[in-house]
């Protein structure tokens, strides 16, 4: 099936629906790749025309089609131990303060960690595999690992936990061959140990709203994705997820996300590193 181009106009209806609904800015520069994108929705839903499958998707019957347009324009790569400074902190000085609360009576044994964009899982499955190399400290511990993100396509991704060579390319010789096995049908393929998995549990979220029916967490882990929000939407955005951090928790965001005018009522620890 040939697609007409994308036009100025249209570009522009789908940018605007695509901030209505999710708060992401999509940059004036992107029209080619969305138009790329979109093409793949046509001809799944075998709608001819982008006019057509703009009015499908504000239509009461293309209600369902909007998650899959969602996870066609959003999904973006990640990768294992991405910014490992944050890992390192996450396993050290952060670490030993909590083990050190916890001997003393300010802290129950719990410990509950919220990856708030976590795309395809590998934030998560690092966070993960950070824990588990000191599971000798936190034995009888309640760890709660979530991951949300708005596709509901890379969440499936994320519980399978399969990944290629790319995905791993920062993980260590001996952390490879700890917690993650080769699959059988294919050499260039990687999938997460069982333990890595059963620490996880993973949710569909948009961030432009609060998250319900969750305890407040020690550490948000928020990177990489507040660069696609103007700055109504990452003001909307933090003070949601500020919202589910308990006071003296831990907010980490990437290293470039200059989120600091957002963030009344925390300390500037590092620059990635907010405490509240």
């Amino acid at each position: 099936m040939e697609f007409e181009t994308l036009s100025e106009s249209e570009f522009e209806r789908f940018r605007n629906l695509i901030y209505r609904l999710s708060g992401i800015r999509v940059q004036p520069t992107k029209q080619v790749l969305v138009a790329n994108r979109l093409r793949r929705r046509l001809k799944e839903t075998g709608i001819a025309t982008y006019e057509a499958y703009y009015r499908f998707l504000n239509s009461p019957e293309g209600r369902t089609e909007v998650a899959n347009f969602l996870d066609a324009i959003t999904t973006n790569e990640t990768y294992f131990f991405r910014d490992p400074t944050q890992f390192e902190w996450l396993g050290g000085p952060f670490l030993d303060a909590l083990v050190s609360d916890v001997a003393h009576g300010r802290h129950p044994k719990s410990l509950r960690i919220w990856s708030a964009a976590s795309s395809s899982g590998e934030e998560l499955y690092t966070i993960a595999t950070v824990l588990r190399e000191h599971a000798g400290r936190l034995g009888g511990w309640r760890i709660d690992l979530l991951g949300t993100d708005l596709s509901g396509g890379v969440l499936e991704s994320a519980r399978a936990g399969q990944y290629d060579q790319r995905a791993l390319r920062l993980v260590e010789p001996k952390r490879r061959a700890n917690f993650f096995r080769n699959l059988p049908t294919d050499a260039t393929k990687w999938e997460v140990v069982p333990e890595l998995k059963k620490m996880t549990r993973w949710k569909k979220h948009n961030l432009m709203f609060p998250l319900a029916a969750e305890e407040p967490f020690d550490v948000i882990f928020l990177k990489n994705v507040l660069i696609y929000f103007d700055n109504d939407s990452k003001e909307k955005v933090l003070r949601n997820v500020l919202a589910a951090l308990r006071p003296g928790g831990y907010l980490v965001v990437g290293p470039t996300d200059a989120v600091a005018k957002f963030l009344e009522g925390t300390t500037r620890e590092r620059p990635w590193l907010f405490r509240k």
